[in-house]
């Protein structure tokens, strides 16, 4: 009976960590696990998987981005940009951090996944 909420806790964490890596498929499956919700405008974008939405940095827990400085970095930038400069986000934060970054996911106000764009465009990778 003392494993039954254990076993439950493990299937949620495991669970939230495969909905994130796979935001073109789960859709809105991971705002409903999420810790914390931002809403706002983008008020800064660091590199292709880190912008900030209302001043709260927030690392997209689905992609892997080349680093700053290279070619595909400045490409992942870029695109970013892009895609997110001016507008409005919902971001759904999981409770994680690295460093000073909260670890989310972030929807545009079309409703698309900022990561699923990236990944099916082919400009990040899926973060494993």
């Amino acid at each position: 009976m003392r494993l039954l909420p254990i076993i439950v806790l493990g299937i949620l964490f495991l669970g939230h960590k495969v909905l994130e890596r796979f935001p073109e498929y789960t859709g809105k499956l991971v705002n409903i696990s999420a810790v914390k919700t931002v809403s706002g405008p983008v008020t800064h974008i660091r590199d292709g998987d880190t912008i900030e939405v209302s001043n709260v940095p927030i690392r997209f827990g689905s992609l892997d981005c080349a680093e700053r400085g290279t070619r595909g970095g400045r490409i992942a930038t870029a695109r970013m940009i892009d895609l997110v400069q001016g507008k409005r986000l919902t971001c759904s934060l999981n409770g994680r951090k690295s460093y000073d970054r909260h670890i989310g996911s972030c929807s545009l106000p079309d409703g698309r996944d900022v990561a699923a764009v990236l990944i099916s465009e082919g400009v990040c990778r899926r973060f494993w």
